[in-house]
């Protein structure tokens, strides 16, 4: 696997939320968005974070194993994955299903929230 840095990781996830949200703002996507653009970065979207619900399945499974040298490390990756969890799951904030011990603390959001949260007032 390549090392990847998690600060160049984060550069790049931050530049195209921005672009995300310039495109969402607009009153019709671009030229080079399109219907079809948009599609297919939807699908995408949902894809990746399927993936990062299959690390939490395994680390799930990882922490039911007697083995403390699997059960350890996979309930410290659990531990650190409720904080991403609960700002992916914002998105889904007026679902009727959405539980509000869910909403993250104001510790954990943007200090100048530059949106409104779907479900908010």
């Amino acid at each position: 696997m390549r090392d990847t840095g998690v600060a160049d990781l984060a550069g790049f996830l931050q530049a195209r939320l921005d672009e995300d949200e310039a495109a969402a703002r607009a009153e019709s996507p671009g030229p080079a968005e399109g219907t079809a653009g948009l599609k297919a970065r939807v699908l995408a979207d949902v894809a990746a974070k399927r993936g990062v619900l299959r690390f939490v399945e395994q680390m799930q499974q990882n922490s039911e194993h007697a083995d403390f040298m699997v059960h350890g490390p996979a309930m410290i990756a659990l531990s650190a994955m409720v904080f991403p969890l609960r700002h992916l799951v914002t998105a889904y904030a007026a679902h009727p299903d959405y539980q509000p011990e869910w909403e993250p603390n104001e510790e954990e959001l943007e200090p100048d929230a530059r949106f409104s949260r779907p479900g908010r007032a």
